[in-house]
């Protein structure tokens, strides 16, 4: 229900963009072009950056102005926007997986078959392991198919109603790395839900903690000691999501080839650490509960 919710969504949504969209007409593409061209040449005089280097992210000021200069015709759906779109999309994907795998992980607890399910196989190690392997192939499947189905439409959509002038060579392939990288932190988060499915045996457990975590403590805590970002759970997987680190406001402002920069407080390998901080500990409590705690 879940799977086929999720592709309802994707279908009304990729309609109702299409429907406030429209192509550009060819004098529409001549302006942009022509626009565009100016822009070049005034990125490649320096103009867009405080001297003629490069941002740390492109190897020429070439690449660089390509892509600042880039033609963008009026439409509301434009191909260049196809990775910008996955991520966005990709709160809902995730949190999509968690309901997955907290209704996995708490639905024996639920229905009260825990004890039949230990009747066939007491090693609960062994049981909670594969539980663990199922909602990290269940949530990871399922998010890869609906984010594909989301840039099929998405495609049909510019196509049909937008247009694809200005989009870079490589834009599908970021597209489907976000995709990636949103369904890794999809089954990352789905395994701290069944952690605590395990652990507070139900499926309304783990949403209520994960929701409360999400609202009470990283949105409102977070915000008033902004320098424990560092060590939060969403706050990492947004991290790893949008391949943007997390500054630290209150550093020292450094200069790196004329651009000011400031400290990293959370960089996107240290958010894979956090990430996999957390799964492992919560995985490795919920073994030590389900395998101490009496069933009945």
């Amino acid at each position: 229900m879940l799977f086929v919710a999720g592709v309802i969504l994707i279908v009304v949504a990729m309609v109702i963009a299409a429907a406030n969209s429209h192509k550009p007409s060819p004098d529409d593409v001549a302006r942009a072009e022509a626009f565009s061209q100016q822009q070049f040449a005034r990125c490649m005089q320096g103009r867009f950056l405080a001297s003629k280097e490069p941002p740390p992210d492109f190897a020429t000021l070439e690449e660089f102005c390509r892509v600042a200069a880039a033609p963008a015709p009026a439409a509301n759906m434009r191909l260049s926007d196809l990775a910008l779109v996955t991520e966005h999309t990709g709160t809902f994907t995730i949190l999509l997986g968690v309901a997955i795998a907290a209704s996995l992980g708490g639905a024996d607890w639920t229905a009260g078959t825990m004890t039949t399910l230990l009747t066939w196989e007491p090693r609960r190690i062994r049981v909670l392991l594969t539980r663990a392997l199922v909602v990290v192939v269940v949530v990871s499947a399922v998010t890869i198919v609906l984010q594909a189905l989301l840039i099929g439409a998405f495609g049909v959509g510019v196509a049909l109603r937008g247009t694809s002038l200005g989009t870079p060579p490589d834009e599908v392939r970021h597209a489907f790395e976000a995709a990636f990288r949103i369904s890794a932190v999809a089954a990352a988060f789905g395994l701290v839900a069944l952690a605590i499915a395990t652990v507070g045996r139900s499926t309304v457990a783990a949403l209520g903690v994960l929701f409360g975590y999400l609202v009470l403590f990283e949105g409102v805590i977070a915000g008033f000691r902004p320098s424990i970002q560092d060590r939060l759970l969403v706050r990492a997987g947004s991290v790893i999501v949008g391949q943007q680190p997390i500054y630290d406001m209150s550093g020292e402002t450094s200069f790196v080839t004329g651009v000011s920069q400031q400290p990293i407080l959370l960089g996107i390998h240290e958010a894979w650490v956090v990430l996999a901080f957390y799964v492992l500990a919560l995985v490795g409590l919920a073994l030590l509960v389900f395998r101490a705690r009496d069933v009945n």
